[in-house]
């Protein structure tokens, strides 16, 4: 399942979009900047028009988890902030140069379609995490790698190996197997 859409045409009509508009503050990231760390208060939507993020959890030991990307056309904002109070449990920094439109939530929440959107967002949020979370618990790394590439084949190219690892749960050293292993199979 590729990622589902992200479309504020399904919940505003054009008064609403360019009032949602006059909310919006531009941003510009270069790569390896940080639009948030863990620990922080991010009562932002995000909505990213050039460039990719990863969101990325660093656990004591050193160990770096990649939670998702982000790249054009995306919307996010962090959920479990959002519904808990309790700070960021990750970082979000920029893969490549971003430009990104932030929109503080408490602008967003006087807007009349704001319930719609945001149960869109939510919606999209779910089919993403409900994806993930199966392959992550019922696939092999192989298939999960195999699975990225059929979604994602732009994130292939973009994205560092060991970034990608990252993401799918696996060490760079099994994804450097799995291609090679899925490259015997090609040419045989």
């Amino acid at each position: 399942m590729d990622r589902p859409p992200f479309s504020r045409d399904q919940v505003m009509n054009e008064q609403e979009a360019t009032r949602l508009l006059s909310f919006a503050r531009p941003l510009a990231l270069s790569p390896r900047s940080c639009l948030w760390h863990a620990g922080d208060q991010p009562d932002l939507l995000v909505k990213v028009e050039q460039g990719l993020l990863r969101a990325k959890v660093v656990l004591a030991d050193g160990r770096e988890y990649i939670k998702e990307f982000y790249w054009e056309g995306d919307e996010f904002i962090d959920f479990h902030h959002l519904l808990s109070g309790e700070p960021a449990r990750y970082s979000v920094e920029a893969l490549e140069p971003c430009r990104l439109q932030l929109f503080n939530l408490s602008d967003l929440r006087q807007l009349p379609c704001w319930s719609a959107w945001y149960h869109h967002l939510l919606a999209v949020q779910l089919r993403i995490k409900e994806e993930k979370e199966l392959l992550l618990l019922t696939e092999s790394p192989q298939a999960r790698y195999q699975h990225f590439l059929q979604c994602f084949p732009e994130l292939d190219a973009r994205v560092p190996d060991h970034q990608i690892a990252a993401y799918l749960g696996i060490t760079p050293i099994s994804l450097s197997r799995i291609r090679k292993r899925l490259k015997d199979l090609n040419k045989g």
